[in-house]
């Protein structure tokens, strides 16, 4: 765990914080001193969880809801978060999904809702957040993209794509906006129990991915969330357009 005070004074705007990976994102955050605006689409209930956790705490914390495939919804959220919290320090791209599907089987309309949710969303909501950072010469962006991203999956292939793009579009912004104070980098994880994986953790698919795992056991939300805050704090100044793997050893690049 980090020092409380880590991320002491600063914001930071989660996707995709109503449950999973992007909940406990959002809880390591005000764990180590960060006020945190909890982004979601339609898990009301989670992200008013989630703010109630993160105030818990000691932080302070609020929902924002919008479809991060919308640019003017997008745009709509980073300045309510703005206005609400008066700066953004930090954003995390979660927001994403990954529904199951051949590409013999694909339909156009489901890879571009992957797509637009995965990929675009992630560009959608840095570039409205990097002028809040741009403007004071610094931040912290972190994708959170996906071992699948990096080795491929079968019967995901929009998914798989979205995340590489991820892992590709850290490195170019980590390029345009490094000179001016801004980082950006990626978290890529393997197989991480959350509620949202039980069915892939405990069938007959997940053990012979855990089998493959030099660490012998998948991670859980808050390993994940302990590469994300660092890549957020001053320890990571060094690091630009990098990705780091929480994975167990199921790729090393």
């Amino acid at each position: 765990m980090f020092k409380s005070d880590a991320l002491a004074g600063r914001v930071v705007l989660v996707t995709g914080a109503s449950r999973g990976i992007g909940a406990a994102i959002a809880k390591a955050c005000a764990a180590a001193g960060a006020d945190v605006a909890v982004g979601y689409l339609e898990g009301t209930k989670g992200a008013e969880a989630t703010v109630a956790e993160v105030r818990g705490l000691g932080r302070d914390a609020d929902a924002f809801a919008a479809d991060v495939r919308d640019p003017d919804k997008v745009e709509a959220m980073v300045a309510a978060v703005v206005d609400r919290f008066g700066r953004i320090d930090g954003l995390v791209n979660n927001a994403g999904v990954m529904p199951e599907s051949p590409v013999s089987e694909m339909t156009l309309d489901e890879w571009r809702d992957v797509i637009e949710v995965d990929l675009t969303g992630a560009f959608l909501c840095s570039q409205a957040a990097l002028p809040h950072m741009l403007g004071r010469g610094s931040g912290s962006i972190v994708m959170i993209s996906s071992r699948l991203g990096q080795i491929g999956f079968a019967g995901v292939a929009h998914y798989a794509a979205a995340k590489a793009g991820l892992i590709a579009l850290a490195k170019s912004l980590a390029k345009e906006v490094g000179p001016h104070g801004v980082r950006v980098n990626t978290v890529a994880p393997g197989v991480t129990i959350t509620e949202m994986t039980s069915d892939i953790t405990t069938g007959e698919v997940g053990q012979k991915r855990l089998a493959e795992l030099p660490s012998g056991r998948f991670a859980n939300a808050d390993e994940v969330a302990a590469s994300v805050v660092f890549l957020l704090t001053d320890a990571a100044d060094l690091y630009h357009g990098q990705t780091l793997c929480p994975n167990g050893g199921g790729h090393m690049p």
